[in-house]
């Protein structure tokens, strides 16, 4: 579990874990929001749910596309071939800038989404707003989660369950986290100030971690690649998300 301890690593599985936990967050509020603030039964709480799932698959499926076409255009970019046989040798290319390509316009979009969920129903505005934006927000959490487990698995090729299980344990831990604060801090300040607080620390972090990423990652990945088990075999490029 030593790859939770490296600086890349951190902000890897902040990108992937902090929108995962906020997506916990959405679905545990879910039931109060629309029982308590408008006044839906239980079938049409459970009706509800459909949207985010929606909004997950979409994500999921545009998501694997998106990924692809970053990892071409970088690839282009760099001067870099792509071989589709044996799979590529990641050593010298930026696989960090690759895969978080975009990054910036999503969580723009992201932290707007996030923010908004949390005022609009606070001020009680129709239910079929909130419901859109657990749409947008399903397919961007997703689209988070998808691109940087495929980021970890690879920086760290030759120990892909070791990364995805330090993955998992990083998002179960955050996730468990911030459903146990989000009733209290919600009876304390209100559901609005509940989201941008939460959009403060996940969109926030997640600009920081992006840049630092972006600007340092490969270095750091360099560094530490004599002092590591990290192999230097090609890794297939078609590989997109670890679940």
């Amino acid at each position: 579990m030593r790859i939770v301890f490296f600086k890349d690593t951190v902000l890897v599985m902040w990108l992937s874990s902090s929108p995962y936990a906020i997506w916990y967050c959405i679905q545990t509020s879910i039931p109060p929001i629309y029982k308590d603030f408008y006044g839906f039964s239980e079938l049409y709480v459970g009706v509800t749910y459909l949207s985010g799932a929606t909004g997950v698959i979409m994500g999921s499926y545009l998501n694997g596309k998106m990924m692809d076409r970053n990892y071409k255009i970088t690839a282009r970019e760099t001067g870099f071939t792509i071989d589709k046989h044996s799979g590529d040798n990641l050593n010298d290319f930026p696989i960090e800038k690759a895969r978080a390509r975009g990054s910036y316009y999503l969580l723009v979009i992201y932290a707007c989404a996030l923010a908004a969920y949390g005022w609009v129903v606070s001020l009680h505005i129709h239910e079929s707003l909130p419901l859109i934006l657990q749409f947008v927000l399903g397919m961007l959490c997703t689209s988070f989660q998808q691109t940087y487990n495929a980021l970890l698995v690879d920086v760290f090729p030759s120990n892909p369950s070791t990364a995805a299980a330090a993955a998992n344990l990083v998002k179960c831990a955050l996730s468990a986290a911030a459903v146990a604060v989000l009733q209290p801090l919600e009876t304390a300040v209100g559901i609005g100030w509940v989201f941008t607080i939460l959009t403060i620390l996940s969109a926030g972090g997640g600009f920081v971690s992006l840049w630092a990423l972006r600007k340092y990652g490969m270095k750091w990945r360099q560094r530490r690649k004599p002092n590591t088990a990290a192999s230097t075999e090609p890794v297939v490029e078609e590989v997109k998300c670890v679940t």
